[in-house]
């Protein structure tokens, strides 16, 4: 008996789900690049850091977002499932721990939205990891948890996405 084939049974109300956060992922990272198109043609100072602190995060968000996808897409085991939703787990947490250290140092406070910023994503991946280890014990919430990463990722991302965009329309005065 094919095991690919029980895993495959085993997921078929969340395929759809899974292609439907994979697909809008990989759109919206190109959204990304036109947002950063139109700040370019208004620099500020410190619009470095706020890129690197601000925009990119939102660009990992959404990356994650569709390895996330194709990982609970794949037809592989369990075990390796967990092991690729744990390393997009635990390097989206110390991706986002250091950028709040780093936001703290460099931006300024009003521009900084500890929220939205920090505290959903850093529960996004926290929950990936849950996620990951449900997978390795086979437990029956895996996909829930996977899930809800993957819901307060997007909300997460899209919204961040959004009020950069904002920021850059006050800025050209549009």
């Amino acid at each position: 008996m094919d095991e690919h084939a029980d895993m495959r049974d085993a997921m078929p109300d969340w395929n759809n789900f899974y292609m439907l956060v994979g697909g809008v992922a990989g759109t919206l990272i190109g959204l990304i690049f036109v947002v950063i198109s139109l700040g370019a043609e208004r620099p500020k100072s410190g619009d470095q850091d706020r890129t690197r602190i601000l925009v990119t995060p939102v660009l990992v968000h959404f990356a994650t977002l569709l390895l996330i996808a194709l990982a609970l897409l794949a037809p592989i085991s369990n075990l390796i499932r967990a092991l690729l939703l744990g390393a997009l787990g635990c390097a989206g947490f110390g991706y986002t721990a250091n950028l709040a250290f780093l936001a703290k140092k460099r931006i300024d406070e009003t521009e900084r939205e500890v929220v939205w910023d920090t505290a959903l994503p850093l529960a996004g991946y926290f929950l990936v990891l849950v996620s990951a280890a449900a997978w390795a014990l086979d437990a029956s919430f895996a996909d829930e948890h996977a899930a809800i990463a993957s819901v307060l990722l997007l909300v997460t991302a899209l919204r961040n996405n959004w009020a950069i965009t904002l920021r850059i329309i006050r800025r050209s005065g549009v």
